[in-house]
């Protein structure tokens, strides 16, 4: 083909339907439906969005634009102290660092500041936006705005948590709702929530408020939530008659999907996190330090702030306005949370003043049962703590005053109980070796992320070279892996040689299992099994010595 006949040539273009013929011909008989990935919020997200989806829905990406008057966001990474002066010391040193913010997370134990350290703090807020969060209208710290003039007051740029301040931006947090496993939808409509009760109070509130969201790995469905709160609020705003005054989005990246177990995975997820709260336009960002869990350091906390300078610095994304604007999937799905969130809300004002909170929370904890659920199955990805589990690593038991619920805890708790109470396991594999691995290969998988780390023995033809390897490696738990028909000829040999003490489970399902458990198999692994379980399982049948208790 010539050079100018390239240049003329044009291909027909093609429909969402004749896309969906041609996927479901990539199927071979499977059903379209299996390429539709279903969420927690109730959104099912198809395999391919175009201008079509847009033009059956609203664009808001008008709105969500006008909403925002600048690309840029503030830094606003926490200083992590254990008194007021090194607070201080800390915060002056990250300000040169590339920190904007001063930001302060009071604990349930305020530290103690004399009158000098509030002076040198009253400098500070000033001359820099400030974000102070506490938990007790006691903390001390609330103190330096008693030493700041009333006509200063209006010249602050600060936002504040867990007290009311009339000067002050009041922050709206919905932290809790997330930690207990909410959804997108079910965060935006108790920020709406939260909202409506202070309109009910206050007509003006609107430039004294702001909201904060934790930012999760669902990369876009985060870049819709912020995108459709911008949304929600000018809705809102109508509603309720209030002016439409920008309201700020403070986002910090969520601990939900920390884990202590491979802790530098916590770096990858607060980077993914942080790139969706500035796709989203967040107007003030804090990134967690990896290791926040079990005590962060000097060089954690500079990582986590420099995971913002490198988005800023070069990505260039804070020279546009909505980056992720125009973009069928992501417009669409901030139209469907648009949607189901405005529903929600009008669904919980229909309800008692008293029982409004309650109900969402019920919700999110609903979510977050499912959520452990689907992780106990590995039917979703924890990193490093339900897949790919490093099993040498040591689960922390530093104490630190982080206080919230997260998806690793049944799994560090599992890592816990297998240090405490060591069973060692081998994965004994028969036949040929590449049909042998592949269930080998998964059983060591599962098995680390339950907090065991097997043996790999070498592939045996008999049963009695098998067990000369178990005896000689003091083995205490076997898996027998290898395919089906090797199975059926080996296992109840192998059971028949092993002593009554061994515990012997088999990779995969067969028909025939309850026949072997009568001759001593304790169970079975296989996939969309539940690991939590099957993992205390074997703790209780290490503890108990009854074998085929099924937890």
């Amino acid at each position: 083909m010539v050079i100018n006949q390239m240049k003329n040539t044009t291909f027909p273009k093609a429909t969402y339907e004749e896309w969906k013929v041609e996927a479901v011909q990539s199927l071979k008989g499977k059903p379209y439906e299996q390429l539709v990935t279903p969420t927690f919020e109730g959104i099912d997200l198809q395999p391919l969005y175009t201008a079509e989806h847009l033009q059956k829905t609203l664009n808001y990406s008008e709105m969500v634009s006008q909403a925002k008057q600048d690309a840029k966001w503030l830094i606003a990474q926490p200083t992590s102290a254990n008194s007021a002066k090194e607070f201080l010391h800390k915060t002056k040193e990250q300000l040169t660092r590339g920190n904007e913010m001063i930001v302060y997370t009071g604990t349930s134990t305020s530290w103690s500041w004399s009158n000098e350290e509030l002076l040198e703090l009253v400098e500070l807020l000033k001359t820099h936006p400030f974000y102070i969060s506490v938990k007790t209208t006691n903390d001390q710290v609330i103190g330096v705005f008693d030493l700041i003039s009333k006509q200063d007051h209006e010249k602050l740029i600060g936002f504040v948590n867990g007290v009311s301040l009339p000067f002050l931006k009041t922050v709206i947090s919905t932290n809790f709702i997330h930690q207990a496993g909410g959804t997108a939808v079910h965060e935006l409509a108790y920020a709406l929530l939260s909202l409506s009760k202070l309109a009910e109070k206050q007509s003006d509130f609107s430039d004294k408020a702001a909201v904060q969201f934790a930012i999760d790995t669902n990369f876009f469905m985060e870049i819709g939530k912020l995108r459709a709160f911008r949304v929600l609020w000018k809705a809102f705003a109508t509603a309720y008659d209030v002016e439409q005054t920008s309201i700020p989005m403070v986002a910090e990246t969520s601990l939900r999907s920390y884990s202590k177990l491979d802790p530098t995975v916590n770096l990858l997820r607060a980077g993914n996190a942080t790139f969706s709260a500035v796709l989203g336009g967040a107007d003030m960002i804090s990134v967690h330090p990896y290791d926040i869990l079990t005590g962060s350091s000097p060089s954690s906390e500079r990582i986590a702030r420099n995971v913002q300078l490198v988005i800023r610095e070069e990505t260039m994304v804070n020279k546009m306005i909505d980056p992720s604007a125009g973009s069928y999937y992501v417009e669409s799905l901030t139209a469907d949370l648009v949607r189901q969130s405005w529903a929600l809300f009008l669904q919980v004002l229909e309800k008692k003043s008293e029982d409004q909170e309650g109900y969402l929370l019920a919700l999110a904890r609903e979510v977050q049962t499912s959520r452990t659920q689907v992780l106990a199955k590995r039917k979703a990805s924890l990193i490093g703590t339900n897949i790919y589990a490093n099993p040498v690593d040591v689960v922390s038991t530093t104490d630190t005053d982080v206080e919230t619920e997260r998806l690793a805890i049944p799994f560090e708790q599992l890592r816990n109980q297998f240090t405490e109470h060591t069973l060692k396991a081998a994965v004994v594999s028969f036949g040929v070796l590449k049909d042998a691995k592949p269930r080998a290969d998964f059983v060591q998988g599962f098995l680390q992320a339950g907090g065991l780390n097997p043996e790999i023995s070498p592939v045996f033809t008999t049963s009695v070279d098998a067990w000369r390897w178990v005896k000689l490696n003091h083995v205490d738990y076997v898996v027998i892996a290898a395919k089906d028909e090797v199975v059926k000829e080996i296992l109840p040999q192998f059971i028949e040689q092993s002593d009554k003490q061994m515990i012997i489970d088999v990779a995969g399902k067969f028909p025939e299992e309850q026949q072997w458990r009568e001759l001593g198999l304790n169970g079975t692994i296989f996939a969309g099994q539940d690991l939590i379980e099957k993992m205390y399982q074997l703790l209780h049948v290490k503890k108990e010595g009854i074998r085929g208790y099924e937890a």
